[in-house]
């Protein structure tokens, strides 16, 4: 397909793996525009951590479809990313619609020139292929020109997001002494339904081992001892992540992620340690609904495990009402605090099982 809009002299074709290094430098020269329009929500990063950032969010969510515009001279001069959204699990009261979500950029000399309305025209074209109903994107309050072009093809406002500045406390990703996990990332606070889900921290060193030293929780944890097993906690790992868990601020337990970041393998482990004093009240299975959604809407994982002990009854009752299946047994799969080892039950949970 050829552009015949004002300035014409582009062609439209599907993106190609070799496009990538120029397709960075596009989005790349997109971030400095809204970081010029808007630089209270957007950075303009360097060209090698725009690659970093790409690389790592096309592998979390990879794109269903890529089109691009080429100049006279062979090199592009904009991108269109598609990705095709179908409709999963029971449907509720918002209608069910096949969509596919765009993202758009033109390079700074070619913007105005009829690009956009191609590669618009074009992504429509594709979506309807692929039996979609409805066209999505999202837009910055400040781009008015895009704003302008995406009226003036059919575009219309289907809701409005809206934002208010607020002050980061001591614990929050913008803080100079902001808790970090051992892959030196910010660990934000999790609020569930009935517990808090806050980063732990050296001072909760005496909280952890009281839990640690309950005799419900030395029956199944660590069996080299409540200080142990605590200074393990604090002192984290690489891809571990570990939150202590509170209800009506009081330590009531531990909850720990483990990451695996092999793409061919990604998936994410959750283990979980709670005082008898919260236990049998629902407590346990929020903390783990809280997590899971984290680590699966945030982190990008598509699977989680868990693996309790096969006697452990009340802890899988707790997982399955998560929406955790078990897997199988893992013979002889850990060590008990009399010297024997005891069988584990691996459980998983993939996407769009979560309840």
């Amino acid at each position: 397909m050829t552009g015949d809009g004002p300035g014409a002299g582009f062609a439209i074709r599907s993106a190609r793996p070799e496009d990538e290094p120029e397709l960075t430098e596009i989005q790349h020269s997109s971030a400095i525009h809204h970081a010029t329009i808007d630089p209270d929500r957007w950075q303009a990063r360097s060209i090698g951590e725009s690659v970093e950032a790409r690389r790592y969010w096309h592998a979390q969510s990879p794109r269903s479809e890529g089109i691009v515009a080429v100049g006279p001279d062979g090199k592009l001069v904009g991108m269109i990313e598609l990705w095709l959204k179908r409709p999963r699990g029971p449907a509720g009261a918002r209608i069910p619609r096949v969509k596919v979500d765009l993202g758009i950029a033109v390079a700074p000399e070619w913007r105005g020139r009829g690009v956009g309305t191609a590669l618009l025209a074009a992504a429509e074209a594709w979506a309807r292929q692929q039996g979609a109903e409805r066209m999505t994107l999202d837009l910055d309050v400040n781009n008015a020109g895009a704003l302008r072009l995406y009226e003036r093809v059919g575009y219309q406002v289907e809701a409005i997001a809206m934002d208010k500045p607020i002050e980061p406390d001591d614990a929050s990703i913008d803080a100079p002494n902001a808790v970090r996990n051992g892959d030196g990332e910010v660990v934000p606070t999790l609020v569930g339904d009935q517990v808090t889900l806050r980063p732990i921290r050296p001072s909760d060193r005496d909280a952890l081992i009281e839990v640690l030293r309950d005799p419900t929780v030395v029956a199944i944890w660590d069996s080299r001892g409540p200080e142990h097993s605590a200074d393990e906690l604090l002192a984290g790992g690489p891809h571990w992540t570990v939150w202590v868990i509170e209800v009506d601020g009081e330590v009531a337990g531990s909850i720990q992620a483990a990451e695996e970041e092999d793409q061919d393998y990604r998936h994410a482990g959750i283990d979980i340690i709670l005082s008898s004093r919260f236990q049998n009240r629902g407590l346990g299975t929020d903390a783990v609904r809280t997590l899971a959604y984290y680590l699966m809407d945030i982190r990008g994982h598509f699977r989680l495990t868990i693996d309790p002990a096969t006697s452990n009854a009340r802890a899988i009752r707790s997982y399955e009402k998560v929406g955790f299946k078990p897997v199988g047994v893992m013979r002889q799969y850990e060590r008990g605090v009399d010297g024997t080892y005891h069988d584990g039950l691996l459980m998983d949970l993939v996407a769009g099982e979560l309840t």
